[in-house]
C-alpha cells in the first residue's frame, strides 16, 4: 500500500485565493494579490485558538498549531479545502508506504531540508522526537504514539529507545505498530519534528524548563526564533533557506494581549494585521470594511469537563447527562452564537464518524430524574468554580447562560472564573485543582483524535480527561478505538468509530456542547493568506512562504 502526495506552490496559490474572503465584506477594499516581499506580520494569536507567548514548548502546547508551524515542520500536514480540511499530504515527508500486513509503514524523508542553524533534517531526528515525546522524564507530550512498538516501555521508563522505530538511513524510517495501524500518518501530522543535534544536548529530565525554547529554538519552518520578551512578544524573522523558498515576508511578531476585545482594538487601530473575532463582532465588521474576515468550523468541541478526584459524584455518567439535559443548548447556539455553531453528540463533528448517535436533548425534568436515580443532591456540593481559558464577551455571555440554567433547573451553583491561558493550564493539568472547567478539544479530520483523548492506554501528563492522576477508562470504547484504525477499508473504518461515538455520548468523558464557526479579521494590506479557524489553526498548510503585505 503506498501513499505519496507532495504539496504543490501552484495548488496553494489556487486554493488561497479560493478562500481569500469566505465572508464577504461591504467595501472591505481587499488588494489584489501581487508579488511585494518584504514587511512584517504583526498578529495576536488570541482566543480560544490559542495559549499564550510565554508556553513554548510544542510537546505539550497543543494549541497553538498555527504558530507553531511558522517555527517547526511536521512529517504530514493537510492540504486546506475551501474552510476546512482537505487531502493528507507529505511535508517533511514525500512518501508512506504501509507493508501488507499493515505493521511496518516505511516513511522517506524529503532532500535537502535543513534546521535553522544550516544542519541537515535527518530521520534521526524523527525518532528522537517520538521518543522524547513518549518519555515521562521530559516532562509530558499532548500527544500519545502507543501504537508504535515499544512506545509504551518509554513510556514506562524501562527504555529510552523505542524497538518499533528504526532509522534505515539519513531519509528513511520504518516505523512498527503493534497492530495493523491506517491512521498513521495522520496522528504523526500532530506532532512538531525537533532537532536532535540541538535539543538532544539537553539532559531529558531538563527538557521541561530548559530555556532553549526561548533562546535557541530551532526548527525547520519558514521562520526563525529572533527575540522573545516574557509576557509581551516573539519576534521570528525570515529563512531564506526554507526548502518550499524564501518568505516574502521579512517576519513575524506575535504580540501578546489580555483578551480578544483587546486585541480587536489594536487591529481596529492598525497596530496588528490579525486577530480572532467572536460571532457578535463580525456584523460591525462587515459593515466597516476594515478587514478581511475568514470563517470556518472550529474542528473543536465545546466542552465540560468536571473533575472527579475532587467531587467523585460528578464521574457518574448519569450525573453528567443530567447537568447536560438541564443546558437549553440549542437557545445558546440560536441566541448568543446566532446560529454559527451546531450541537455535537459526541467528540466528533463530523457526520460520517456521528452515524445515529442521538444528542441529549433539553430536558430538565430528565435531568432531576436522572439526579435521583444517582442519589445525587448538587445543591449539597454549594458553590463550586468553573474555570475557562475563554476570556471572551461571547463566552462569558454562554457561562452565564449555562449558570442560570444548572441554577433555575437543578439548584446547582457555580462561578464563573475566566483564567489567563498559563494559569489555566497550570490549575488544570499541573495541579487538578480545578472544580469544572470549560474548554476546547480538537475532534480532528478523522476519528483517531479520540484515542488521544480517551484511550486508557495513552494517558495525558499525569493522566487523560485533563484531570491530573486520573484516567478515564472505558474497556469497550478502548477497543473499538484499538479496531478502527487497524481497518484500512474507510467505510468499515466509519462505521466502527460510530459505535465509539455512541459510548462517547453516554459516558461523557467530556460534557459536549457544539462545535462553532470561528472566525479571524486579517488586514487589507495582506494577500495570499490561507486561513481557517480550525483548533488552533489545525494541522494544515497555509503557505505562510507566499504571504504578502502591501506597503
Amino acid at each position: 500500500m503506498r501513499f505519496g502526495s507532495r504539496i504543490r506552490r501552484a495548488a496553494a496559490v489556487t486554493l488561497s485565493a479560493a478562500i481569500l474572503l469566505p465572508v464577504a465584506l461591504a467595501g472591505a477594499g481587499a488588494v489584489s494579490a501581487q508579488d511585494d516581499s518584504g514587511g512584517t506580520f504583526t498578529a495576536a494569536w488570541v482566543g480560544p485558538c490559542c495559549l499564550d507567548v510565554d508556553t513554548n514548548n510544542p510537546l505539550t502546547a497543543g494549541g497553538d498549531y498555527h504558530w507553531w508551524n511558522k517555527i517547526y515542520g511536521r512529517l504530514f500536514t493537510y492540504n486546506v479545502d475551501v474552510d476546512r480540511y482537505g487531502d493528507l499530504a507529505g511535508d517533511l515527508a514525500t512518501e508512506w508506504t504501509a507493508s501488507e500486513d499493515g505493521l511496518t509503514w516505511t516513511i522517506k524523508l524529503r532532500d535537502g531540508v535543513t534546521w535553522h542553524d544550516g544542519e541537515p533534517f535527518t530521520a534521526d531526528d524523527v525518532k528522537f522526537t517520538l521518543e522524547l515525546c513518549s518519555n515521562p522524564a521530559a516532562g509530558g507530550c499532548v500527544w500519545s504514539f502507543s501504537m508504535i512498538e515499544g512506545i509504551q516501555a518509554v513510556k514506562d521508563g524501562t527504555a529510552t529507545e523505542a524497538s518499533g522505530i528504526k532509522v534505515v538511513d539519513p531519509l528513511t524510517l520504518e516505523i512498527t505498530t503493534t497492530k495493523p495501524f491506517s491512521l498513521l500518518p495522520d496522528a504523526l501530522s500532530e506532532i512538531f519534528i525537533l532537532p536532535k543535534h540541538s535539543l538532544g544536548e539537553i539532559p531529558v529530565d531538563q527538557i521541561a524548563a530548559t530555556d532553549w525554547w526561548t533562546t535557541k529554538a530551532i526548527g525547520t519552518g519558514p521562520f526563525m526564533w529572533k527575540a522573545y520578551t516574557p509576557g509581551q512578544s516573539i519576534e521570528l524573522s525570515r529563512f531564506d533557506n526554507y526548502w518550499r523558498g524564501a518568505p516574502k515576508l521579512d517576519g513575524i511578531i506575535r504580540r501578546q494581549f489580555a483578551d480578544p476585545a483587546s486585541a480587536l482594538i489594536a487591529f481596529e487601530a492598525g497596530e496588528i494585521d490579525m486577530s480572532y473575532v467572536t460571532a457578535d463582532e463580525v456584523q460591525r465588521l462587515k459593515d466597516g470594511g476594515i478587514g478581511q474576515v475568514f470563517a470556518g468550523p472550529s474542528g473543536v468541541d465545546n466542552f465540560i469537563s468536571v473533575n472527579p478526584i475532587l467531587h467523585p459524584e460528578l464521574a457518574d455518567p448519569l450525573v453528567k447527562q443530567a447537568l447536560l439535559q438541564a443546558i437549553d443548548r440549542q437557545a445558546i447556539v440560536d441566541n448568543i452564537y446566532g446560529g454559527a455553531a451546531e450541537l455535537v453528540p459526541c467528540l466528533y463533528g463530523r457526520k460520517n464518524l456521528q452515524g445515529e448517535t442521538p444528542y441529549w436533548d433539553y430536558d430538565p425534568e430528565a435531568a432531576k430524574a436522572k439526579l435521583a436515580e444517582a442519589g445525587v443532591d448538587l445543591a449539597a456540593l454549594g458553590e463550586l468554580t468553573w474555570d475557562t481559558y475563554y476570556n471572551d464577551a461571547l463566552s462569558a455571555n454562554v457561562m452565564t447562560a449555562i449558570q442560570a440554567n444548572w441554577a433555575d433547573n437543578l439548584g446547582f451553583k457555580v462561578k464563573l472564573n475566566p483564567m489567563e491561558p498559563s494559569a489555566w493550564t497550570q490549575k488544570f493539568y499541573d495541579e487538578g485543582a480545578s472544580d469544572l472547567s470549560l474548554a476546547g478539544g480538537a475532534n480532528g479530520p478523522t476519528g483517531n483524535r479520540a484515542y488521544q483523548y480517551f484511550h486508557s492506554s495513552s494517558a495525558w501528563p499525569g493522566g487523560n480527561n485533563g484531570f491530573k492522576d486520573y484516567v478515564y477508562s472505558n474497556p469497550e470504547l478502548d477497543a473499538l478505538l484499538d479496531a478502527a484504525p487497524a481497518e484500512f477499508d474507510t467505510a468499515k473504518q466509519d462505521a466502527i468509530y460510530q459505535e465509539a461515538c455512541g459510548i462517547m455520548a453516554n459516558d461523557l468523558p467530556w460534557i459536549y456542547l457544539w462545535q462553532s464557526v470561528r472566525y479571524h479579521v486579517v488586514s487589507n494590506a495582506m494577500q495570499n493568506v490561507i486561513l481557517i479557524p480550525a483548533a488552533g489553526g489545525g494541522s494544515y498548510y497555509d503557505a505562510v512562504e507566499t504571504w504578502t503585505k502591501a506597503s
